[in-house]
């Protein structure tokens, strides 16, 4: 019987049609060619999506993008002993969208958290550039989204 279930379920999900929303086989442009700048960490994800986006000959719209990234920590809250207990990260994003030298669209992104802090500051470090390549990812997608409806 759970045999049965599983092959049913396995032949739903095979067929089902499902495909990843940011196909990169799909996508109607490219990025031609990009300058970055501001946050290291933010660049360096950026930098390392872009580069899956180059060089497509054969797509009809080739975009030059620049980006200016900004990483904001803030403490909303401490505890008694006055050590951080409540922290927000934020991360920001200036895209200018160019097509052969003249800027066609102008955009900025944000995406925001809260988190606590953690007595362990290794640990703390680890978690927030988990946090920082999060939001960052969840910006790209929304770029790509506004670049493959960009005319």
């Amino acid at each position: 019987m759970i045999k049965k279930k599983i092959l049913i379920i396995f032949f739903f999900l095979t067929s089902c049609g499902y495909q990843p929303i940011l196909n990169l086989k799909n996508t109607n442009y490219s990025i031609a060619d990009y300058e970055l700048s501001g946050d290291r960490e933010i660049n360096k994800i950026l930098r390392k999506n872009f580069n899956k986006y180059s060089n497509k000959a054969n797509k009809t719209k080739q975009f030059e993008l620049i980006a200016d990234s900004q990483l904001i920590l803030t403490t909303n809250s401490k505890n008694e002993s006055g050590k951080n207990s409540n922290l927000s990260l934020e991360i920001l994003i200036n895209l200018e969208i160019l097509v052969n030298g003249k800027i066609l669209k102008k955009t900025n992104y944000k995406e925001n958290t809260n988190y606590n802090s953690l007595d362990n500051k290794f640990e703390l470090k680890q978690y927030e550039k988990i946090l920082i390549k999060e939001l960052t990812n969840r910006i790209i997608n929304r770029i790509h989204s506004n670049l493959s409806l960009t005319e």
